[in-house]
């Protein structure tokens, strides 16, 4: 854990900056071949810079390519994302558009050379866009943490200010009453202000136009555009305004009076559907602004409160303290609800991640036990040189098999919420093991057949219940309880029932495999592999240890 975050932060680095220096590096060309005036030697200094930008980019695809093999264990999803970045780059030929841009530089060919360095740049663009949407997970989980320091700092919030309601009705001194009020009242607003922000992120975030807004070149064309529309316009008016004369100016006035008058009417009908939107709205940027409004009138309650304990009010001022508690109580439930419909969308990503992936491993173990099934039928036609190559096949097959499991595996570990779902894929990684090296050394008796069979077993079982479990949420989606607190407690990747099945099914098959080593031991067989059998059995007992271990976290809620 002590070396994670500096690997982390160094990951991280290499994600984004050599990249977006290229994108700026690519700009910058751009404009200054613009303006250039003096063509001969601008033209070198760009195809210097050119090439460095060239070299930057070719030495950061091997580097990416260096840190999709070092994750292919750790962090699968981010390993397949770089390798799709640039096989994207390949597919567009991005380092050949390059190489082209550094060659119309050097013949002096700068129209051209800006126009390929436009396409470059959106590209560029296009591969950053993909790198930042596989970061979704990591900006799930600052935002997740963010909404949860509001909800510590809210519900401290809610705690004083029922204790300064307390001492109120309890006949407390009045000034320092008031200067608690006040403190709590400085607080919530500040609290108030952050949530504010948050919101603003978050409708930025959803909002589709937002990129569009942030493209400067689109703004300098629009504006060019319209500067051209309006000199036009005002060629063409130009005779008509002589001809008219003061009577142009006098309707041009009373328009004028008139855009004036119905300018407010415009501002305070986008405020109402504005308003109608957060009331109405269910996304995470309504509700953070309705969770704004609650701790606003929150604050006013407060103030209100002080001015009635400077009064000496007290009865007056316990109802204001009252409500703004109301207040605080509905902004908690909003920002609950916020949490929760994010673990809803992690969920519901990480279940479809998780199904294709068992999926996948479920085909193709099938296949190895066919293969193995038929290996182990005997044959006339098939040499033992052949029976031998066709075992090692089968046998890397489950070795890749066991590396997918592994894959699946740190997806379950990292989101940290179930218990027998890691230990049903940490048993087929063990088993994908022992069958691929009794594989390995041509072994397809009943033995290696039981392994492979418990691993179809196992499989199955997983994928039924992630389908299940997706097609909760997929119901949860469709008819959404709406407006109720969020449970305690994070909403688990399966259920509890579902887990205890699974549970059950683990016991079940280290019951059959303890059967199955017992009459090999009784009956004799396979006395030549007796060690490796013992192995087998220590494994076996380490194996029923954590399946009991699964049981007893379930059992006293260690998931939740």
């Amino acid at each position: 854990m002590k070396h994670f975050l500096p690997v982390t932060i160094a990951v991280t680095v290499l994600w984004f900056l050599p990249l977006s220096r290229c994108l700026m590096a690519s700009r910058f060309e751009v404009t200054e071949i613009e303006s250039s005036s003096a063509p001969i030697s601008t033209s070198e200094s760009l195809v210097d810079r050119e090439q460095d930008l060239l070299r930057q980019f070719r030495d950061l695809e091997k580097t990416f390519l260096r840190l999709a093999d070092l994750l292919a264990t750790s962090d699968p999803r981010r390993s397949a994302l770089l390798r799709s970045v640039f096989e994207q780059a390949r597919n567009e030929e991005l380092d050949n558009r390059l190489d082209t841009i550094v060659t119309l530089l050097a013949e002096g060919q700068l129209l051209k050379a800006g126009n390929r360095q436009s396409s470059a740049i959106d590209a560029l663009k296009q591969l950053l866009d993909l790198l930042e949407s596989g970061d979704t997970d990591r900006r799930l989980a600052n935002t997740k943490e963010e909404v949860k320091q509001f909800l510590a700092r809210l519900s401290k919030l809610i705690s004083r200010q029922r204790d300064i309601e307390g001492s109120t009705e309890a006949g407390g001194k009045e000034p320092q009453l008031s200067d608690r009020q006040n403190t709590v009242a400085d607080e919530t607003h500040g609290l108030s202000d952050d949530v504010d922000g948050f919101a603003k992120r978050m409708e930025a975030r959803d909002s589709p136009t937002a990129r569009q807004q942030s493209d400067p070149s689109g703004d300098a064309n629009n504006s060019k555009n319209s500067d051209a529309k309006d000199s036009d316009a005002k060629d063409s008016d130009a005779p008509s305004q002589t001809s008219e004369g003061s009577a142009g100016d006098s309707s041009k006035g009373t328009a004028d009076d008139k855009g004036s008058e119905s300018e407010p009417s415009n501002e305070s009908s986008t405020d109402k559907q504005e308003e109608a939107a957060d009331n109405n709205g269910d996304d995470e940027s309504s509700r953070a602004r309705r969770t704004k409004k609650r701790l606003a009138a929150a604050e006013k309650r407060m103030r209100a409160a002080r001015e009635k304990l400077d009064q000496s009010q007290r009865k007056e001022a316990r109802s204001e303290q009252e409500k703004a508690i109301e207040e605080l109580e509905t902004a908690r439930a909003e920002l609950e609800e916020i949490l929760r419909q994010m673990r809803e969308e992690e969920v519901e990503r990480l279940l479809v991640l998780l199904e294709v992936r068992v999926r996948a491993m479920l085909r193709a173990e099938k296949a190895v036990l066919a293969g193995t099934d038929k290996l182990a039928t005997p044959s006339q036609t098939q040499s033992d040189r052949e029976r031998q190559l066709e075992a090692s096949r089968l046998a890397r097959e489950q070795g890749l098999i066991g590396n997918d499991a592994l894959k699946a595996l740190a997806l379950v570990r990292d989101d940290g919420s179930a218990v027998a779902i890691p230990e049903a894929l940490e048993q087929v990684r063990e088993d994908s093991a022992q069958a691929a090296a009794r594989l390995t050394r041509g072994d397809v008796g009943g033995t290696t057949r039981g392994i492979l069979e418990d691993i179809v077993l196992s499989l199955e079982e997983m994928l039924g219940a992630l389908e299940k479990a997706q097609r909760e949420q997929q119901s949860k989606a469709q008819n959404p309880s709406g407006g109720r607190p969020a449970e305690p407690g994070e909403q688990p990747l399966v259920d509890k029932l579902a887990e205890l099945k699974m549970i059950r099914s683990l016991q079940k098959r280290v019951n059959t495999r303890t059967k199955r080593y017992a009459q090999l031991l009784t009956d004799g067989a396979e006395q030549v592999e007796e060690p490796e059998l013992f192995e087998a059995l220590d494994r076996l007992s380490e194996r029923q240890k954590k399946i009991e271990r699964a049981a007893h976290d379930i059992a006293t809620g260690r998931t939740e």
